[in-house]
């Protein structure tokens, strides 16, 4: 709040930080003010104080104050060591001959024992207590050289020029852009297979480089990037034509000198065949419903400025999950743990790391939202070291009859899961055939041993439920048939 005369009037605000830039400042006033401001400029400022301010000096009297307890306490836990030296000696030396009555040297040694006693129980308690307040008193020595350093370091100040018709009182708002001040968004999901359960927990990491303490400021975080451009992209259409192949026989043409040569080029260009590449299935739709930020009101923050960061937990949300067990056993003899969610959950989620624990135990880190794929969003949640997979390649021949022209490749495989789980859980086993991409290689499956085969990908997949202390085991055949004297790529 401003008081302003008729006319100009100019005004020094000495509480922007040493890194601010006029670019990244804005000053405006109400609509219902009578004036308007005429210039603003940000000037070096560099404040002279010839004492400490409140604050520092109360902070200052409070570590004279500890540093003599502390002090005293040092004293008081020397004497007892030198107290337990010479009671440690006395003991040691008590039992040696001499000329004093056993009986009366027996009385000594208790008497020792019991001042040993009560001397070790006046000590641990003494040591605990020392230790908090040396580190009490290490934490508020820096805590004060760091306001010092605040104080005496280069600031910035702003000079704002108004001018009015008339005497009033006006609301000044002032914003600018701190770029040495950061948050980061980061989640804990905590995955509860039992309750059928993710809670997934936002926290927001501070970083404060501006050389000044934030103390019991209302602070507001959001997702928004107003420091991007919020243009749209131009649109570029998507041109297709055909391609200059040049093969081997057009060479051959220019270079062929006779006739029979220029024959033998021509039928070579005649016969080539340009390779066509492979088309792969169309992607699935996935849901993009988002709204543009989010915006989280945290009310009054303490954010120290230095090193250090500070994190603010934000919120946590409940969502519905059904846990399941993934082998993949071409890839890895191992069980995997996913957590299976509607797509629907997706909702407004910023792109952030997020640290997984399962059952209390922190298991690893992914990125979230995970991406979607399928009608079901997936959450991977680390190995199952519980589950045990085996895969073993059963048969791998060659047969090539006498008479015939085609080679027949047989192959067997066994997969075999056990698992030690006090319950019935739930697990999905992948397995693949190969994919022909010429329609002279043939893969014919012999027994598929009950499972579902996708004949685009070559999956073959195995859905069930595995009981306490039951083991599971399946083994499919398929055969690969081509022609003779042709090498194979891929098997």
């Amino acid at each position: 709040m401003l008081s302003v005369e008729r006319g100009y009037t100019r005004f020094v605000w000495p509480g922007l930080p040493p890194q601010a830039a006029p670019p990244s400042l804005r000053v405006s006033v109400p609509p219902t003010a009578g004036g308007y401001v005429v210039q603003t400029t940000i000037e070096p400022y560099s404040p002279t104080w010839q004492g400490e301010p409140p604050d520092a000096l109360a902070l200052r009297q409070q570590i004279d104050s500890l540093e003599g307890v502390v002090a005293r306490l040092t004293d008081r836990l020397r004497i007892l060591a030198l107290q337990e030296s010479t009671l440690t000696q006395n003991l040691r030396l008590g039992g040696e001959e001499g000329t004093v009555q056993p009986e009366q040297v027996e009385r000594y040694l208790a008497l020792l024992e019991r001042q040993l006693g009560r001397l070790l129980a006046e000590r641990f308690p003494l040591e605990k207590r020392h230790k908090a307040l040396a580190d009490t008193l290490a934490r508020w020595k820096k805590r004060y050289k760091s306001r010092l350093a605040g104080l005496s370091q280069a600031r910035s100040a702003l000079y704002l020029t108004y001018w009015s018709p008339q005497r009033e009182v006006v609301p000044v708002r002032v914003e600018f852009i701190a770029p040495t001040a950061s948050w980061r968004l980061q989640y804990r999901i905590r995955a509860m297979p039992t309750a059928g359960q993710l809670r997934i927990q936002r926290w927001a990491t501070l970083y404060n480089y501006s050389g000044e303490d934030w103390k019991g400021i209302p602070l507001t975080l959001s997702t928004a990037q107003p420091t991007e451009s919020a243009q749209m992209p131009s649109f570029v259409p998507w041109y297709l034509d055909f391609a200059q192949v040049y093969p081997m026989g057009r060479y051959r043409l220019q270079e062929a000198s006779s006739p029979a040569g220029k024959a033998d080029a021509l039928a070579d260009l005649a016969d080539y065949e340009a390779p066509q590449e492979p088309t792969a299935p169309p992607p699935l739709p996935t849901l993009s419903e988002q709204t543009l930020s989010r915006t989280y009101a945290l009310g009054p923050q303490t954010v120290r400025a230095g090193q250090q960061s500070t994190q603010v937990f934000l919120r946590e949300d409940t969502l519905p999950a059904t846990f399941q067990f993934f082998v993949n056993a071409p890839a890895e003899e191992r069980a995997y743990l996913r957590a299976g969610l509607p797509p629907e959950a997706l909702g407004l989620w910023e792109k952030a790391p997020a640290r997984l624990e399962v059952d209390g135990q922190e298991v690893g880190q992914v990125a979230w939202p995970p991406p979607l794929t399928e009608d079901t969003l997936w959450l991977d949640l680390g190995p199952a070291d519980r589950i045990q997979v085996r895969r073993t390649e059963t048969l791998n021949r060659r047969e090539a009859r006498l008479t015939g022209s085609t080679m027949h490749h047989r192959f067997a495989y066994t997969i075999r899961v056990t698992h030690s789980y006090p319950a019935p859980i739930r697990i999905t086993v992948w397995e693949r055939l190969p994919v022909s991409r010429h329609a002279d290689i043939k893969v014919e499956p012999e027994e598929l041993a009950g499972g579902t085969l996708d004949k685009d990908t070559g999956k073959l997949r195995w859905d069930f439920s595995l009981e306490v202390g039951q083991t599971w085991e399946r083994t499919f055949r398929f055969t690969v048939k081509y022609p003779k004297g042709k090498p194979i790529v891929g098997l």
